[in-house]
This record gives C-alpha cells, sequence and structure tokens, in this order.
C-alpha cells in the first residue's frame, strides 16, 4: 500500500511538472505575434507593429466591411487600418485597440463605429466574445479586468493561482498541435498582408436572395448591457488619453430591422444619450443607402456596391467636417 502510494505520489509531481512546463511554454509562445494565427482578422490587427496611420477604423464587422479601404485613402487622401472584426463588441474593441496601441503604432484619428448591435453583442452577434482570443495575455490587468467578466468563479480562481491552466482550460486553442499548426502557417505566410480590394473592382452587385431579410416584426429586442457601455466609455477615453481624434460613425443597415426590434428607436435614443456627453461628431448611415436592398447581403452587412456607394458617402462627410473645422481654427492641416 505504502508502495502504491508513493507511486502515484510520484505520478502526480511528475504530472503537474510536465503540466506547468508545457504551460510555461504556451506563456511564452502564444503570446508572440509572429505566431498569432493568420487566419484571423482580430490576431491580424493584434500583430501589426510599430506603423504610423493617419487613422484606423475600429468596430464590428459591420465596421470591417464598411469601406473599401483602398477608395478611402484616395478619397481623404489619408493612410488608413481597418481594425474592425467579425463578432466585435466594444469589449473586444477596446482590447484589439489597446493592442493595437501597445505595439507601438500610431493614428490621428479614430472611425469608431457605434451601433445598438454592439450594445447588446451576446444576442446580436453569432460569435461575440471569445475568452481565448486574449487568454495570452492574461497577464496584463486591462486583459484580465475584461476576461474575467466572461469566466466562472471557479476558473477565475484557478487562473489567479496556476495561470498556465487556462491554455489546458482552453485546449483546443492551445494544443501541440495548434503550435505546429502556427509555426508552419507563420513560415508559409509570413509576408501575407490582408487585401485591399479597390474601387475599381467593385462593380454593382445585388443580393441574389433576399428572402433571408424579412423575419417576423417585433421578434427581437436589444437589451443594453451596462459591461459593454463601460467599455465604450473606456475607447473613448483612451483615445482622448493618446490624443486622437475621434469620429464616430454607423454603418448601414437595412431599414426593415427597425420593424424586427421591438426598441431600435429607444435603443438609438438611449446610444445618443451615452455618446451627448463627450460632444462628438457621428455620421449616420445615409437612408438612401439604408432603404436599398439591393445594397445588401444580409440585414446588417453591405455588399460590394453598397460599400462603394457608403465609402463615398463617408469621404463627403468627412471632407465637409474638415473644412468646417479649419474654418473655426480647430485643425491647421
Amino acid at each position: 500500500m505504502k508502495l502504491f502510494i508513493k507511486k502515484m505520489l510520484v505520478f502526480l509531481i511528475l504530472a503537474f511538472l510536465i503540466l506547468s512546463a508545457y504551460g510555461i511554454f504556451c506563456e511564452w509562445f502564444f503570446s508572440i505575434g509572429k505566431y498569432f494565427p493568420n487566419d484571423s482578422k482580430r490576431a491580424w490587427s493584434m500583430k501589426q507593429q510599430s506603423t504610423e496611420y493617419d487613422y484606423a477604423v475600429l468596430g464590428s464587422s459591420r465596421a470591417e466591411e464598411a469601406f473599401d479601404m483602398s477608395l478611402l485613402d484616395s478619397l481623404i487622401q489619408q493612410k488608413g487600418i481597418n481594425i474592425g472584426c467579425n463578432g466585435s463588441g466594444f469589449v473586444d474593441n477596446y482590447l484589439v485597440f489597446m493592442k493595437f496601441l501597445q505595439n507601438k503604432n500610431t493614428i490621428k484619428t479614430l472611425f469608431l463605429q457605434v451601433d445598438i448591435y454592439s450594445m447588446d453583442p451576446d444576442h446580436n452577434f453569432s460569435n461575440s466574445f471569445h475568452v481565448y482570443n486574449f487568454l495570452p495575455f492574461w497577464h496584463d490587468t486591462t486583459f484580465r479586468s475584461a476576461i474575467s467578466h466572461y469566466l466562472s468563479t471557479s476558473d477565475y480562481a484557478m487562473f489567479s493561482y496556476f495561470p498556465w491552466m487556462r491554455f489546458y482550460v482552453y485546449n483546443k486553442y492551445f494544443s501541440p498541435y495548434e503550435v505546429l499548426r502556427r509555426i508552419v502557417q507563420q513560415k508559409k505566410y509570413s509576408n501575407r498582408k490582408i487585401d485591399r480590394p479597390h474601387w475599381y473592382s467593385v462593380i454593382p452587385k445585388i443580393s441574389s436572395d433576399s428572402s433571408g431579410f424579412y423575419k417576423r416584426a417585433m421578434s427581437r429586442e436589444i437589451n443594453i448591457q451596462p459591461f459593454d457601455i463601460e467599455y465604450l466609455q473606456k475607447i473613448l477615453c483612451l483615445a482622448k488619453e493618446r490624443n486622437i481624434q475621434i469620429v464616430l460613425f454607423t454603418s448601414p443597415d437595412f431599414i426593415q430591422q427597425e420593424k424586427i426590434y421591438s426598441n431600435y428607436h429607444i435603443a438609438n435614443k438611449t446610444l445618443d444619450s451615452i455618446l451627448k456627453p463627450y460632444s462628438l461628431i457621428l455620421f449616420k448611415a445615409d437612408d438612401s443607402l439604408r432603404n436599398n436592398i439591393s445594397l445588401f447581403k444580409d440585414p446588417a452587412h453591405l455588399n460590394n456596391y453598397g460599400k462603394f456607394l457608403h465609402t463615398k458617402s463617408f469621404a463627403e462627410k468627412y471632407w465637409k467636417y474638415v473644412e468646417k473645422m479649419k474654418s473655426n481654427g480647430h485643425l491647421t492641416n
């Protein structure tokens, strides 16, 4: 019996040491930018390094797909980057933006997408906040504070005492196989960049099937989440601390959405009241775009031609804003 206990004790000690060793390796490996997965726009955004931009676009997939970036660059005569990510609410936006700035990237202006869907991402996004995206940065208090909101009490306690255990709880994303996959991927796509479509390639394309646009009226509701609103405010404060000018915008959604959400207009008024104290410019999507079903590929996302028209509309509004600011002496160049 004593021999069995000794063997079990040795086994447990060895298992603990092996688990700890791999966990310590994960702490190092998964926090290295070049090993972030190339097939993730979120990871791509967080591994950009030491580059100067005039502006950045931040938001959910509705921001990611709102602009033809090459066309926008040419129309406003600036160099920009789109770090909007699929399924990103304000919490996700803040963490990506924070990491982007920590990596010594600089911008002068932030084009921040704000809308009612991002106030309730858990119900409006099919793939909202995923803890594993940010677990490698657990030791940064900013990231840990946000991540903790989505953890169970037991997981938070375990990660607090044994941080490397997070790589085992979420082993699907941090397995030895994933290590090898990322090494191979990094070598294969080390020079790969996110493609930027050109305006001349966005020949008008209409939606091939509009049946999915029409859902039962009043069937959905926006449940405003205080935690997400808190992180919207954090984004605004972070930009202000870095002397980054903020321009808010909404990306077009199909007008029928106003009938599908029972509190669509109330939620928008709530968002307006949250933003009002900041006295920021807000470019709202043109009704002419929102009313045209042929410009959408689904109720919340523009197709290529819709993106082309929205980019032109946004650029026109931006130029008028810049000229107004210059005339008031707030801008010198």
